[in-house]
């Protein structure tokens, strides 16, 4: 994801916004658990530069999600924004993972990168997607829609019809990137109340050069990251400290599941293995879980 990458980040002031009155009241309703589910993923796991560090070398690329399945409970799948997947190759991907495995498709962009996202065709596409999620079964995560960056706040009657569209009984998530949306508090509290009515989560995207659009607006029991990183720059580990915090902070509201998804450049991606062990330590030792680490296998 290049959405917010920065050459350097030497500017970059990564502190997080204290939490909203709103926020807490929507999740202080929440039965609370001494335990969240806590997925962690990669938004590909097709890429040759896994082979040797995140997957034995000598992995076909027809087992690649197998090994991937291995390693991680969960998966965002960034490549669905070209269309939604053939039946075929949904049944392809849960027969290569264990049953607890997660998938969380993004949207199609034939949907959410039109002039207007509710016109008969973009309906039938969001028609399609949606018998996809269904036929994932269990293995359905949160599938989340990406608007694109012209997609402003007059277009907000339009938002309203598209999630008041949505089922309510399926998890979806909803990343708004154009800066108006996070502009005044006025406007985020409209469209945080008009996820809440409708049981969407906010995608909270943790992005060097956009720290608007970490806004923290909460609605449900589900925190959904994409965060973007670069797993050879040291201050990685300050930030994923800093995560630690907040999630202890929002589990004790009553966050029930956590979807932490990491962004790499496709050069360093192998690095992805140091970073999540990393995430992972630090998980295990303050929420008091068991994720299993992953196996390097370059060493």
């Amino acid at each position: 994801m290049k959405f917010g990458q920065l050459d350097t980040w030497k500017e970059v002031n990564f502190s997080f916004p204290k939490l909203s009155k709103k926020t807490k009241t929507y999740l202080s309703v929440l039965d609370k658990v001494a335990k969240p589910n806590f997925f962690i993923g990669a938004p590909v796991f097709s890429d040759k530069n896994y082979k040797g560090t995140l997957f034995p070398v000598e992995t076909r690329q027809k087992d690649f999600l197998q090994a991937y399945g291995k390693q991680f409970n969960s998966i965002e799948v960034a490549a669905t924004r070209f269309g939604t997947p053939k039946e075929s190759t949904l049944q392809k991907w849960k027969d290569s993972v264990a049953d607890d495995f997660k998938f969380s498709l993004k949207f199609p962009q034939v949907i959410t990168h039109r002039k207007d996202i509710n016109e008969a065709v973009a309906k039938q596409r969001l028609e399609d997607f949606l018998v996809a999620l269904d036929f994932l079964g269990d293995k359905n995560g949160v599938a989340f829609a990406v608007m694109a960056n012209y997609f402003r706040p007059d277009k907000f009657e339009g938002l309203v019809e598209f999630v008041e569209y949505l089922p309510r009984d399926v998890p979806f998530a909803i990343e708004l990137r154009a800066p108006e949306w996070f502009e005044s508090d006025s406007l985020q509290n409209e469209w945080q109340e008009l996820f809440a009515e409708n049981n969407i989560a906010p995608v909270l995207t943790d992005t060097p050069g956009r720290r608007d659009v970490l806004s923290f607006k909460l609605t449900n029991e589900n925190l959904f990251v994409r965060y973007v990183g670069d797993f050879s720059n040291p201050l990685d580990q300050k930030r994923i400290d800093q995560w630690i915090v907040r999630i202890i902070e929002l589990i004790n509201l009553g966050v029930k599941n956590v979807w932490f998804y990491a962004h790499q450049p496709g050069e360093k991606r192998e690095l992805i293995v140091d970073f999540f062990n990393y995430l992972i330590e630090r998980v295990n030792k303050e929420l008091n879980l068991s994720i299993n680490k992953l196996i390097n296998y370059k060493r």
